[in-house]
């Protein structure tokens, strides 16, 4: 009977299995890290919220329509749209009405000046807040 070969050692399978799940674990790490740091909301506790801003908020004289104007400015890195969300109150407290506005495109740090327009009539002053902002990258 003729002698067996030697058998083969799987010491380089098993180190390059290894290495190879090393070298995974890192470009995940380094992912990670690249977008954690390209977030803009990461440094913005407010995110897009803070990225819109009541600059008036009545009711019209003539149509009884309560209205916001808003000041968006996209503090993001990229285009962006937004739909914001606003409800217009009572003194009391009491909701009375809501509306909603959408910008489009909005390039980084532009200004755009939008009007939040509720078709409820309204026979009171009204006190608007910004419910939601949504924001995405155009």
């Amino acid at each position: 009977m003729p002698p067996q070969p030697p058998r083969r050692s799987r010491t380089c399978l098993v180190v390059g299995l290894v290495l190879g799940g090393l070298a995974l674990l890192a470009v995940i790490g380094l992912v990670a890290l690249v977008v954690s740091v390209d977030d803009p909301a990461r440094d913005d506790p407010d995110g897009p919220a803070g990225d819109v801003r009541i600059t008036a908020c009545q009711v019209d004289a003539g149509t009884k329509w309560p209205h916001a104007q808003l000041d968006v400015t996209n503090r993001s890195s990229k285009p962006s749209d937004y739909v914001i969300g606003v409800e217009f109150t009572a003194a009391s407290g009491e909701r009375l009405t809501e509306a909603h506005a959408a910008v489009t495109h909005l390039a980084p740090d532009q200004v755009a000046h939008e009007r939040a327009q509720s078709l409820t009539q309204v026979d009171e002053p009204v006190a608007c807040r910004i419910t939601e902002v949504t924001r995405v990258a155009s």
